[in-house]
């Protein structure tokens, strides 16, 4: 029952970055029914067994922000839009516990993130069969089926330190190369989408490798260091003039401080900020306040100035406190694990800085990764499956 469970986690994690090209009516994105699974299936498996996994301080830390977050609906502008985000979060947590719940290796955790990889190259075909087919998300803009192309190159982007982190650790000559071929393809995939932002945060995802690159022997370096040179040769040589034109507007941009119109919807933000600096306005309401201030139900566009809104200071340090968490487990681990978790969080942060990722799959699998590897860190015995906490069954 328990390998049922992981099965159907590793499923959900697979369709995690091409979940929005199948959408299933009611259900929403196909990771919703997968996710229904593999909890039920673990919530039996627990129950039969009596035992479970107890929550370390991250988790908890978690927790209260998902709490916090829900109670808000005593005060939203917006109930509607608050239910949906107190579901979302619900649904958030429970993948983070299924993670917690099922992994328990070191190599189960590195066969949670090859299947991810695995799934980001669902959407990098997707988004290069739509290139070549001259199917344009935007003008001089591609994307995967269902995707915007801002969030589809952040994710990408995200995958290129764990695509090198396997790279680094696994023997299998074909999985290894498939993982190398990833961050060549992905970061061509980020520059089909013109994304300023993911090609930002694709260029500091790369930095991992530089920081690693010790690790290879000297056979590996030559070779590596080949294969990346002719992958980037193509690359550059195969990427649109349009992506190129859109990618070089980063500095103007900066200049002029529009930041593509993002500056407007900061401005709105801290209005309404402003309104209810304490507790906020209700999670997942900024939309609606939007559209009364300039007309349009818009995003924030920045992270942490959404969590702010919507959820007020209370909400936003506990939100700090998390990421204080992260950045502290991320800084203790052995160099290669703390290298790959400090670069992901760094391409985490400087994109939801101008992106709204608080509620995002992608971002919440990051905190599970992170999450596993505190346990590994202060409860050596707890992530290697001993001391489990036994459930009383008087």
């Amino acid at each position: 029952m328990k390998n049922v469970s992981f099965l159907l986690l590793l499923i959900m994690i697979f369709a995690i970055p091409w979940e929005n090209a199948v959408v299933l009516g009611a259900f929403g994105t196909i990771v919703r029914p997968l996710g229904m699974l593999a909890f039920v299936m673990t919530v039996f498996y627990v129950l039969k067994t009596g035992e479970y996994r107890p929550f370390n301080m991250i988790h908890y830390a978690l927790l209260a922000f998902v709490v916090w977050s829900g109670m808000s609906i005593l005060w939203t502008v917006d109930p509607d839009l608050t239910l949906i985000r107190i579901k979302t979060y619900a649904q958030l947590f429970i993948m983070v516990w299924l993670i917690w719940e099922l992994v328990r290796t070191e190599n189960q955790m590195r066969i949670l993130i090859q299947v991810y990889i695995w799934g980001a190259w669902v959407s990098i075909y997707s988004t290069i069969t739509n290139y070549m087919a001259h199917e344009q998300a935007a003008y001089g803009r591609y994307s995967a089926e269902g995707f915007d192309p801002n969030d589809l190159s952040v994710m990408l982007a995200l995958g290129i330190p764990l695509a090198w982190y396997l790279f680094l650790k696994q023997k299998n000559f074909l999985l290894k190369w498939t993982n190398a071929a990833y961050i060549m393809l992905a970061m061509w995939t980020i520059s089909l989408t013109a994304s300023r932002t993911g090609f930002v945060v694709g260029v500091m995802a790369l930095f991992y490798i530089v920081l690693t690159y010790r690790q290879l022997s000297g056979k590996m370096k030559v070779t590596m260091s080949l294969f990346l040179a002719i992958a980037t040769f193509y690359g550059i040589s195969s990427t649109p003039a349009d992506s190129f034109k859109r990618i070089a507007t980063i500095q103007q941009d900066m200049n002029d401080g529009s930041l593509n119109g993002r500056g407007v919807m900061w401005n709105a933000g801290l209005e309404v900020v402003n309104d209810q600096p304490i507790i906020g306005i209700g999670a997942g309401a900024y939309p609606a306040e939007m559209e009364l201030l300039i007309n349009a139900r818009n995003l924030s566009h920045n992270t942490l100035l959404a969590v702010l809104a919507e959820t007020g200071l209370i909400g936003l340090l506990l939100f700090l406190f998390v990421l204080f968490l992260f950045f502290y487990t991320a800084s203790k681990t052995n160099y290669v694990e703390s290298m790959l978790f400090l670069t992901l969080l760094a391409v985490w942060v400087l994109s939801t800085m101008f992106l709204t990722w608080e509620m995002r799959k992608p971002t919440w699998l990051l905190f599970a990764l992170i999450a596993l590897e505190y346990t590994k860190l202060y409860q050596p015995t707890l992530f290697y499956q001993r001391n489990r906490v036994q459930i009383s069954k008087e």
